[in-house]
């Protein structure tokens, strides 16, 4: 959740306790001086459908992640975010993995169709996905921004006939 506020103390000090209680005043004076949003999101996976292991052409996908922000209470606010992935199953950024029992079939995630930066966690040379949505009560109280997802599985991987998949966590920060 995003706070924001600004509290200012005008006022000469006549004596320390004087000002200690004018601190403690002015404190408690800031809490009506707040805007909030809470956000989350819903994704679609990246679905490869059938790989050809004897074609010399890549198989791409795409899925989505929607971030998705409401206006809580103040006024406006802007909500700044990041979107991670996690490594699934291989633990390593370098080549995701899909299993099919102990089969493995190699792919990875990217944040756009130039499939030039792995989408990670920021770490390693991978990337986040970012953004910044402005959340207003009233007709724009919900605002929302699309992310796709580039999935790639290299070609002429000589794998077994199989189901394969990989769980990703998707954390969003804002």
């Amino acid at each position: 959740m995003r706070v924001s506020g600004n509290c200012q103390r005008h006022g000469a000090r006549r004596t320390e306790a004087i000002a200690a209680l004018l601190l403690v005043a002015a404190m408690l004076a800031c809490g009506g001086a707040q805007a909030a949003a809470d956000c989350g999101l819903s994704t679609t996976g990246v679905a490869f459908g059938v790989y050809d292991p004897t074609t010399s052409n890549q198989t791409d996908s795409t899925g989505e992640i929607i971030v998705v922000c409401r206006h809580i209470s103040g006024g406006a606010t802007r909500v700044n975010y990041t979107v991670a992935l996690s490594a699934g199953s291989s633990g390593s950024y370098a080549q995701r993995q899909m299993r099919a029992g102990t089969a493995i079939l190699n792919y990875n995630l990217f944040d756009s169709a130039t499939f030039t930066r792995i989408w990670g966690n920021g770490t390693g040379g991978t990337g986040r996905a970012a953004g910044s949505l402005l959340v207003n009560p009233g007709s724009n109280s919900i605002v929302q921004a699309s992310h796709p997802i580039y999935g790639r599985i290299p070609a002429l991987q000589a794998v077994a006939t199989g189901n394969y998949s990989d769980t990703i966590v998707v954390t969003l920060t804002f």
